[in-house]
């Protein structure tokens, strides 16, 4: 009968044992830690984020266009060499420069078109924008804008 009680009390002993070293943190690590780490990882994550997104907004703002249109005037008389310096003199936000070069092509009966080049910065202007600029600025003089070739610069 005595030995009953003193297994039994060993027995108490070692669960409460048990209990403390589930308390002990063998690796030193707490729920505190954990939290802190978490909320340093998002940060380093939005931070990393919002520069991708800034550098992503750079190279949209710096994002160019080559655009090679084919003017079309009404008729032969249309003095092409005279529209074209008209064209170059517009001078838009949106425009980086025109072409140093331009060149007529035939199309029939004596009429030739305009074969002029742009650079825009794609955030602030778009093809179809300046040829309705074009189209309205020169309504007397073209009769259609065609864009020959478009490549990102």
């Amino acid at each position: 009968a005595s030995c009953l009680p003193a297994a039994a009390a060993t027995t108490s002993a070692a669960a409460a044992a048990a209990d403390d070293d589930s308390d002990d943190d063998l690796f030193g690590d707490s729920d505190e830690d954990d939290a802190a780490a978490a909320a340093a990882v998002k940060a380093k994550l939005a931070a990393k984020q919002e520069a991708a997104a800034q550098s992503l907004k750079d190279k949209e703002a710096k994002a160019r266009s080559m655009i090679v249109y084919e003017v079309k005037p009404y008729d032969a008389e249309t003095d092409l060499e005279e529209l074209c310096k008209k064209i170059k003199a517009i001078d838009l936000e949106g425009i980086q420069n025109w072409g140093q070069e331009h060149k007529f092509e035939e199309i029939a009966y004596g009429v030739q078109k305009l074969i002029i080049s742009v650079i825009v910065f794609d955030q602030k202007t778009g093809a179809d924008e300046l040829i309705e600029l074009l189209m309205d600025k020169f309504e007397d003089e073209i009769q259609s804008i065609d864009i020959q070739a478009f490549s990102k610069v």
